[in-house]
Order: structure tokens, then sequence, then C-alpha cells
């Protein structure tokens, strides 16, 4: 039997199962998780166990976003994703250079293969289902458009191309996400799409 938790009164309770949640009458704004869940979630915000008690589903629009250091923090995982890929690739054309001339010219092409390798591991995440690369994946942000809908791989290449302005800028597109209520960069802006996290993170 599956088990819940609620904030009362501002603390945890539980567990409950689903038959004494529907004696409280809990009301959608009321805080619940299911057992296994990361984190509290408004009633009215999940789908199932909002129409079993009776509540209104509502989805709300993202409230809490990524800052800069936690979004720089997952593009330097990214490229150590992109750079241990490269080392395998490199191995393996390594094993078959028969000179030191042609193992040098590899390593040189390798400092233009990691960069677009990043690239695409940017947009073939954060257009999946988990609208995340394997940086924000692991820090638990993802991408999405301005009301958190998924992206899709189509405007999720259009923002990563996008992120030329923030370099042609010298970084100030980076660093306008300073001065931003919903901490989007210039390639943001351009994709209009946000950067977020859950409420506990």
């Amino acid at each position: 039997m599956t088990a819940y938790y609620i904030i009362q009164q501002g603390k945890p309770s539980g567990p409950f199962s689903l038959t004494q949640l529907k004696e409280m009458h809990l009301t959608g704004t009321d805080f619940i998780k299911e057992e296994g869940w990361d984190d509290y979630k408004e009633l009215r915000e999940i789908p199932d166990l909002s129409v079993e008690l009776g509540v209104l589903y509502e989805r709300t629009l993202p409230q809490y976003y990524a800052t800069l250091d936690i979004r720089l923090l997952a593009a330097a995982i990214d490229y150590f994703f992109a750079f241990a890929i490269y080392c395998m690739i490199a191995f393996a054309y390594l094993m078959l250079a028969s000179e030191k001339l042609e193992q040098g010219q590899l390593l040189l092409f390798g400092l233009i293969l990691v960069p677009v390798l990043k690239f695409m591991l940017n947009v073939l995440g954060e257009g999946s289902a988990k609208n995340a690369s394997p940086g924000k994946l692991l820090l638990q942000i993802k991408v999405t458009d301005t009301r958190g809908n998924p992206i899709g791989f189509g405007r999720a290449l259009w923002r990563n191309v996008a992120k030329l302005t923030c370099i042609l800028t010298l970084g100030v597109g980076y660093l306008a996400g300073f001065l931003d209520r919903k901490q989007q960069c210039f390639h943001d802006k351009l994709a209009k799409t946000l950067v977020i996290k859950g409420r506990l993170i």
C-alpha cells in the first residue's frame, strides 16, 4: 500500500494511507509527497492524486530558478563528461597512430572536439525527456520553456547555438543572469527558456 506524508503546522507527518488522506479534507495548497519522492509538492500539482482527493488540478508556473553558480558547476561537469568521451575516442585512435606527429595532431584536434561533444551533450540532454544535460541532471536542475514544459530538440539546439551571444559579449550575456529575477542569460531570453530547480535543492 502506498504511503503518503503531509506538512501539518510546518512539520512533516505521516505515513498516511490514501483512505486516511480522503478523511482529512486537504486543500490544493497542502504539501504532500508519496513515499520515495525526493520532495513535497502542492496537492493541486499532482494530477492523479488531486483527482482522487477531489482537488482541482492546476499546473503551476516555475517559481524556483537555478542560480548562475549552480549552472556554471553543471557546465563544468558537462565538460568533464565531454573530455572523458574524447579520451576514449583519442585512446582508440592513438592505438592506430604509428607516428608521434600523427598523435600530436590528434591531440590538437581534441581541443576542438571537447566543446563540440559538450554542445552535443547539452542539445541531446536538454531536448530529451529528462530536460537536462548530464551536469544539470546530477545537480537536479533542468531546462524548460517559460511555463515549465519540455523544450524539445529544436529549441534545445537553438538555445545552445544562442550561447554564442554570451561568448561574443565576452561573458556579459552570462553575467546578465545575476541581474534577472528569473536568472535568464541572453541565450535563455532568445530561446524563451528557463533553468529551474526543485524547492528544497
